[in-house]
């Protein structure tokens, strides 16, 4: 009997946890991008250097945002990873999450000049732990001068934003 009850208070419990889960990774996510947004800015402004982030692929950026995200400093060619550039720090995106980056000047890198503005490439970030997980993404916002926030957003906006492909 008392393994009934625990039973049937766990089944109810369940999506509920499912839930805050889902919420918990979505914003453990969010604060890892704005963390290396912030590294990068600040990496740009210690050595007076342009600092690209971006996902690479066989040394070129590319979209969307997903598996890993590297920070590196840029020099011509912007947006690849030549034999000029070093890269300062790479960190891998969990399973499924993607960071969709949409920019002023559509470029698939966000770039910081050495005086921690953005290149003129405000824009913002649109953070996904799952696909077609539109209630738990996150939206961040970076201007011109380099500075970012998490802006608040309606969900069913979003998922119009975003069309069929969804996050």
């Amino acid at each position: 009997m008392t393994l009934l009850i625990l039973s049937l208070l766990l089944g109810a419990a369940y999506p509920s946890l499912q839930s805050v889960i889902a919420q918990t990774q979505a914003t453990t996510l969010a604060n890892d991008l704005v963390s290396l947004l912030h590294y990068a800015r600040l990496q740009a402004l210690h050595h007076q250097r342009a600092v690209t982030v971006c996902h690479l692929v066989d040394g070129q950026c590319q979209r969307p945002w997903q598996t890993s995200l590297t920070v590196f400093e840029d020099r011509a060619p912007l947006g690849s990873l030549e034999n000029a550039d070093q890269a300062l720090l790479t960190i891998n995106l969990p399973d499924d999450a993607k960071i969709l980056w949409r920019s002023f000047r559509r470029k698939a890198y966000l770039r910081f000049t050495p005086l921690g503005g953005t290149d003129n490439q405000n824009g913002s970030f649109i953070t996904c732990t799952r696909p077609g997980a539109i209630k738990t993404a996150r939206k961040i916002v970076i201007n011109r001068q380099g500075r970012f926030r998490v802006a608040q957003f309606d969900p069913e906006v979003l998922a119009n934003r975003l069309g069929q492909k969804g996050c």
